[in-house]
């Protein structure tokens, strides 16, 4: 058997081509059978994956880029627009490569970044599109290891859903990696199988329940099945057990967010107002050299939170409680994770 190598990590033999083929057809046809109507939606199981791929190179294990080829299947079956929500840890430079300069293809990928350090690199906040398609590439690049559900559905609740909505597609394709899963060794995430879940049901509410998930990375064989079976569950109509509610970011989570809004409301002028709103419940208190984060609370949701606050130590609970008594309808700030 002979064998070689397109880059470092990207292996192929004589039977690459044929499997890479047919993961892509697969795509193609299922995207094609979604937008005709015989069938609601589909989870495409296939290797290679693809969101790698770029428009003349194979990289990271991937030879040709199935999300793409499924876009542009659903485009020659009427789809007029096309969303591409990509929550693999790494950030698939292939695919926005590819459709960067497309306005009929909106790009939305949640990322591990690291200022550029983690694999492959690209997938900055400011990375928007160009040529212009400005505003249909949205990166939401995590600043560390360890982002978990709290902060995947903040960002879909915040980000990800009013832009989708707004942008109306045809059909939504899911480059599903679960290498951002809990137990997942090169991710390094805690993205657990529920929270999958909840992200999915999420997106059935966009393209009228037309959606594609088609499998893209994943280190772990048991977080990728558990993962996977959550998602399908959604597929074929079950709700996911925990619905969202309450969330609660982390710091950098948060920071993410708020760094993501900044910049796309150039593009989507509904989410000014989401950002507007976030920074008025959330404050910013600096004590001395220590920085925290405070949800604002009002009224009856303050009552919820104040037992938390008596669990701080004395001199933070002294704080927050001067605050809740000094005004008027009461307000509370309470510490989100990360700290």
């Amino acid at each position: 058997m002979m064998g070689s190598y397109f880059t470092p990590d990207t292996y192929a033999n004589e039977h690459s081509a044929c499997a890479a083929r047919l993961a892509a057809g697969l795509c193609a046809d299922l995207s094609s059978a979604i937008m005709s109507g015989r069938v609601n939606n589909g989870f495409a199981l296939v290797r290679p994956p693809g969101h790698h791929a770029g428009v003349k190179q194979a990289m990271g294990f991937c030879l040709h880029n199935n999300a793409a080829v499924a876009a542009l299947a659903a485009q020659g079956a009427n789809a007029k627009k096309v969303l591409i929500v990509d929550w693999d840890v790494h950030h698939g430079n292939g695919t926005q490569e590819i459709f960067e300069e497309n306005k009929s293809v909106l790009y939305i990928s949640l990322h591990r970044h690291e200022g550029g350090t983690f694999y492959p690199g690209t997938g900055a906040a400011d990375e928007v599109g160009i040529m212009g398609a400005e505003g249909y590439c949205v990166n939401v690049p995590w600043k560390c290891a360890g982002v978990g559900d709290n902060d995947y559905l903040f960002a879909f609740e915040h980000i990800v859903l009013p832009i989708a909505l707004t942008f109306a597609p045809d059909l939504t394709i899911i480059s599903a990696g679960f290498d951002a899963a809990r137990g997942d060794p090169l991710g390094c995430c805690d993205v657990t199988p529920a929270g999958f879940a909840q992200m999915t049901q999420m997106l059935t509410a966009v393209s009228s329940g037309k959606l594609l998930v088609i499998l893209e990375g994943g280190y772990n064989l048991r977080s990728i099945s558990s993962s996977a079976t959550a998602v399908i569950k959604v597929l074929l109509g079950e709700y996911p057990a925990n619905e969202a509610k309450g969330i609660y970011p982390s710091k950098a989570g948060l920071e993410t967010v708020l760094e993501v809004l900044k910049i796309q409301m150039r593009f989507w002028p509904n989410l000014e107002d989401i950002l507007t709103r976030l920074q008025s419940e959330w404050a910013f208190v600096s004590l001395g050299n220590l920085s925290l984060y405070f949800i604002i609370c009002q009224g009856d949701q303050s009552k919820t939170y104040m037992k938390n606050v008596l669990t701080l130590p004395s001199g933070f609970s002294f704080f927050l409680y001067s605050l809740y008594l000094m005004v008027s309808p009461p307000l509370i700030g309470y510490p989100i994770n990360g700290f």
